[in-house]
């Protein structure tokens, strides 16, 4: 059961666990039964709406729920229809007759906004009275890693650039072990809070094409049939706030190109644990932006990168993996390098030896996915930065698979190959 609580305009979740509750797998556990959250001095709690609130509930807790959610209070007829598409679980409520959340006809839409490259790229493809919710998460010591000075520099810059960006504090991610989100859609919940009061009538996330349609990975995926959207897409949209994904059909390669072409590009940074305006270069997201960008200026990796690359121990834990995650992004900037080592690597990924300038363009049918209010102005701004992906190429984003390549002798002895030096010369274990 969910129990909500506010002194103030600090906000807690409480949550009463049964026996079955609390495990998501052997290695991720709620370890905290409740969270807060700081709403802005103009939020007032009583006028948040209760669906909401549900749908906060929801995503914060739904990998550790057994068999029940039961929620005290009253929420709208579409909420309880859509939590009838829960079958793992049922989802009580104390009624369900409120009235729906309707966002007026001057309403804009929000972003749950990270901060990084992929989220800044999907700002720049949104309306300009966007609203972007940052959730300002609070740093107990020894606890993460995670640096917010460049997230900071990034919200700076667009307040001065006039976007309109709020930072809200949050300590949801304590909730879990080891320390992260319950859902991928969390970040979103300070937005919803106050979504009611903002008169928001969407949310958007810097959800890429790697993500959302799975290129890159061994098999990819229709994203509107997916399972994800199925449940996510129509929770968000029976209380109000439609998904907003404006660069699902936009790959990493894409999104980089985006801010690269914007004021942004001197203050966005992917990297969450570098001090600004320094990157950390010392994690598997430095290594692979950094070689988007290096790319897009230079046209070709540099054997001194990739090696200064293979000897960061987080590096060369995502390339022991088989395939290696974001593949097709690496493959992509490796194309037109040469030397030993640019040439090693690029010979165990599938898409070294296809044509991936599909990856400088967006998926247009990924467009069909937006809200229909926000569809023409999000392709005009998405086109103003990158052209529309050729026909010929989509099925490499909702159906392609490199499973065949895996399986192959090739695949394998390329892959032993690189393994053997990264043992051998990198002293990998």
């Amino acid at each position: 059961m969910a129990l909500l609580t506010n002194n103030g305009q600090v906000l807690t979740w409480a949550f009463q666990l049964d026996d079955s509750d609390g495990t998501y797998t052997e290695k991720i556990q709620m370890i905290e039964h409740s969270f807060s959250m700081t709403l802005p001095e103009s939020i007032d709690f009583e006028l948040i709406h209760p669906d909401h609130l549900a749908l906060i509930t929801l995503l914060t807790c739904h990998p550790f729920i057994g068999t029940e959610l039961h929620l005290p209070w009253n929420v709208s007829k579409g909420f309880a229809d859509a939590a009838k598409r829960v079958s793992s679980y049922n989802i009580s409520f104390k009624d369900c007759n409120y009235p729906p959340y309707i966002p007026e006809s001057n309403a804009r839409p929000g972003l749950a906004f990270s901060g990084g490259a992929d989220s800044t790229a999907c700002l720049l493809t949104m309306p300009e009275n966007s609203l972007s919710v940052f959730m300002d998460r609070p740093l107990r010591k020894k606890a993460s890693m995670y640096n917010k000075s460049a997230a900071y520099a990034t919200i700076e810059h667009a307040q001065e650039v006039g976007f309109e960006v709020l930072k809200i504090s949050c300590d949801v991610e304590y909730m879990r072990s080891p320390l992260g989100f319950p859902t991928d859609l969390v970040p979103s919940i300070p937005l919803i809070a106050i979504a009611s009061q903002q008169n928001i009538d969407s949310i958007a996330f810097g959800t890429v094409m790697e993500s959302a349609y799975r290129i890159g990975h061994e098999k990819a995926r229709d994203y509107a049939s997916s399972h994800h959207y199925r449940l996510w897409g129509h929770f968000f949209a029976a209380v109000g706030l439609p998904l907003y994904l404006p660069v699902a059909g936009v790959s990493e390669v894409g999104t980089s190109k985006i801010v690269l072409e914007s004021s942004f590009h001197r203050f966005t940074r992917s990297c969450i644990r570098g001090s600004w305006p320094q990157s950390c270069e010392n994690c598997w997201k430095c290594f692979r932006k950094t070689m988007i960008d290096t790319k897009f200026m230079h046209q070709r990796i540099e054997e001194e990168y990739l090696l200064s690359g293979l000897k960061i121990r987080e590096v060369q834990n995502k390339l022991k993996a088989w395939p290696i995650s974001h593949e097709n992004v690496l493959a992509w900037t490796l194309q037109g390098s040469y030397g030993r080592l640019a040439v090693l690597l690029g010979s165990r990924l599938e898409g070294t030896e296809r044509d991936l300038s599909y990856l400088e363009s967006y998926y247009p049918p990924s467009l069909d996915l937006l809200p229909p209010k926000y569809q023409v102005i999000t392709k005009v701004k998405l086109q103003s930065f990158l052209p529309a992906m050729k026909p010929e190429y989509w099925a490499l984003v909702n159906s392609h698979t490199m499973t065949n390549w895996l399986n192959s002798p090739k695949a394998k002895n390329a892959k032993d190959t690189f393994l053997f030096v990264l043992v051998n010369e990198f002293q990998v274990n």
